[in-house]
């Protein structure tokens, strides 16, 4: 749903609430991008999942991609190879302790990813993996994540900013929290068909029997840590 859409229906739902208070752009705007941004924290979206690149330098600091955000990045593979996140203390420890080490390490720190350029060379394809940011709607012609994702995250969207509108301008409190809660049901709908949709995942170490307890008559999962124990 564009942006100017999104507006009018703010806009025009609040209008029949109040007609004491002249409803701005401004404020509608403002209710939106608020409304925008709690419904991208609610759940860890899948569709805000962000790739962003570099090249290995001699510097072994990398700033974090623009559209990341902060304190988000949990993968990092430089020439196609998986490095180990490690806490920034402990990297730097670990270049004191062992200055020519090949460890395949990184860490952050602020806005900056660091890369153990002992592991690496000049030249290779650094790969990034976080959560994307997504900055605040402005133009007319602009769309949520959700517009392409789940279109009906934008109903929820639409919701929030209609109540964040009545508590700011004296409407009804109740009404206000019961379009919480709506927006709220719907952003749980999404989550649960995106929940459903995902493939169910299992560790590398996950045993594929189970083991088998004759006497007792029943089944247990095998610990991956007793393989061969019975």
């Amino acid at each position: 749903m564009l942006f100017s859409v999104m507006q009018t229906e703010v806009n025009d739902n609040l209008s029949l609430v109040s007609t004491d208070v002249i409803i701005t752009s401004t404020m509608v705007k403002r209710w939106l991008n608020m409304a925008k941004d709690f419904a991208l924290a609610y759940k860890k979206w899948p569709f805000l999942e962000y790739k962003g690149t570099d090249l290995i330098d001699s510097t072994a600091k990398y700033p974090y991609p623009t559209l990341m955000k902060t304190k988000s990045a949990y993968l990092v593979r430089v020439n196609s190879k998986i490095y180990t996140k490690i806490r920034y203390e402990d990297y730097l420890h670990y270049l004191e302790d062992e200055p020519t080490g090949e460890d395949r390490v990184w860490a952050e720190f602020d806005r900056d990813i660091y890369i153990n350029a002992n592991a690496c060379s000049v030249g290779n394809a650094v790969e990034i993996y976080g959560t994307q940011g997504v900055a605040d709607l402005s133009a007319d012609g602009e769309s949520t994540p959700f517009a392409d994702a789940e279109p009906s995250g934008d109903e929820a969207i639409i919701k929030i900013a209609i109540a964040k509108g009545l508590k700011k301008i004296g409407g009804s409190t109740t009404e206000a929290n019961n379009l919480m809660m709506e927006a709220k049901d719907i952003l749980e709908r999404i989550w649960d068909r995106m929940t459903e949709a995902m493939p169910r995942e299992q560790l590398k170490t996950t045993p594929l029997f189970k083991k088998i307890d004759i006497l007792g008559g029943t089944t247990e999962q095998t610990d991956p840590n007793k393989i061969g124990n019975f």
